[in-house]
């Protein structure tokens, strides 16, 4: 009797056949069991152990993605960050950014997601800019160009969102910062 025919056979006796994430062969119930099923079993274990693994319809494998776990950004724009992975400039630009927004009092956590962000941002050519990079902005969180009048519409005692990205018509990038 071949494995195949073996196989419908113990099905046929009631038995359940199944392979372990190990690659064992495990049958259950246990009650169910004979002797002789135990030793035509063990007689043809890795026979078995092929037609159960025939049964199984392979199935695809999803390509590999780097999620970067930055709440800045969506999964995709993290995989879009890291794509092909970072030049010496990338690097650099990162580590000046991660050390710069230290220095202003962001966590390190903090610091490496907005650092991310606006990886990204470079590689993809965006033109928006954080108020955080902005050297307008003052330590008390609020805008010095709204301050003097110079943003039209907005209230001179602005504080903006200083990690939103944005266009800006007053925007001077802030020392330390690339």
């Amino acid at each position: 009797m071949g494995a195949s025919e073996l196989l419908q056979h113990l099905r046929g006796a009631g038995l359940i056949l199944t392979v372990t994430a190990a690659g064992a062969l495990h049958v259950a119930p246990r009650e169910a069991l004979t002797d002789h099923h135990r030793t035509v079993i063990r007689s043809q274990r890795d026979d078995l152990l092929l037609a159960l693994l025939a049964e199984v319809e392979p199935r695809p494998t999803p390509p590999p993605t780097r999620r970067s776990g930055n709440p800045l950004m969506t999964p995709e724009q993290g995989d879009e960050c890291h794509a092909g992975g970072w030049d010496a400039a990338e690097i650099d630009a990162f580590r000046r950014r991660q050390a710069r927004f230290m220095r202003m009092g962001r966590t390190a956590d903090d610091a490496d997601h907005l650092a991310e962000r606006l990886s990204l941002r470079d590689r993809q050519h965006d033109d928006r800019r954080l108020c955080l990079e902005c050297a307008a902005l003052a330590d008390n969180g609020r805008c010095r160009a709204a301050a003097r009048g110079r943003l039209p519409g907005a209230d001179r005692l602005l504080k903006p969102v200083p990690t939103l990205m944005q266009r800006c018509p007053d925007f001077a990038l802030s020392l330390g910062l690339t």
